[in-house]
Order: structure tokens, then sequence, then C-alpha cells
């Protein structure tokens, strides 16, 4: 989690989108950052990161209302990709790494983000919240 979104490494805004909350939108915001990355040569970390951090923004903020929503944004970067998902923020949910038991379903999507991307974090509260992901393209 070592690449701050606003720091000297940031590239160049490709794509901005809004998204109502709701589950159909990981959907979409799938399309989006696929039909966005054609200069990437295995654009599918990128995809999978976008999707987990949508995810993750509609079950664990207001994001999750349709009128809320949540932004992707997409920017070019020396590295690759720099995914940005902004989100309604939460005042008991911060982004972290979990351990789910083995039996459950869900808890494993900051682990994928982890293992897929050069870099991540989040920073914000409980009114907004910016998660973002680092996948390299080259």
């Amino acid at each position: 989690m070592s690449l701050h979104p606003n720091g000297p490494n940031r590239g160049q805004v490709a794509a901005l989108r809004w998204f109502p909350g709701h589950p159909s939108s990981v959907g979409d915001v799938r399309r989006f950052i696929a039909n966005r990355l054609q200069y990437c040569a295995e654009p599918d970390a990128a995809i999978l990161v976008a999707s987990e951090l949508a995810s993750n923004a509609l079950q664990h903020t207001e994001s999750g209302n349709w009128t809320t929503g949540f932004l992707v944004m997409l920017e070019h970067t020396a590295e690759g990709a720099l995914i940005t998902v902004h989100d309604a923020g939460s005042a008991s949910h911060v982004p972290y790494i979990a351990t789910p038991p083995l039996d459950t379903e869900r808890g494993r999507g900051l682990h994928l983000v982890d293992r897929l991307t050069e870099s991540w974090g989040s920073q914000g509260g409980p009114a907004e919240r910016m998660t973002w992901g680092v996948v390299r393209c080259h």
C-alpha cells in the first residue's frame, strides 16, 4: 500500500464514470475498464481489481444506495493502470485484508487486490473514501 494516488506517480486520467449503487453496476465496471485497456497485454488483473473495489464500495458504504453510487477513475501510469474507486465512505468499515473462515464465500476480495496490484491503498472516512490499486499492464 505504498502508492498514493495524489503523489508524483499519478498518471493521466483515461476515463471517469459514476455508477449507481446497485449490484448490476459491478458488471458495468468490468466492461468500463475492459473497454479502456486496449493497450494492456493482460487486462484481466485490472478488471478483477476494479470489480473487487466496486463490490466493496457497494457492500460496505452508503454507495450501495442507488442514488448515491460511486465513481470509478482509470489512469495510465508508468507502472500500468491506476484504478480508483471513490465511494460514500463509512464510519464503521475501513478496508483491510481479512482472514475469513475457509467455508465462507466472502471476505477475500482485498487478498486478491493485494496479490494482483503493484500497490494499493485507501484513505477517507465516514463521508467519503478513495481506494485504489496499480496494476502492471506492460
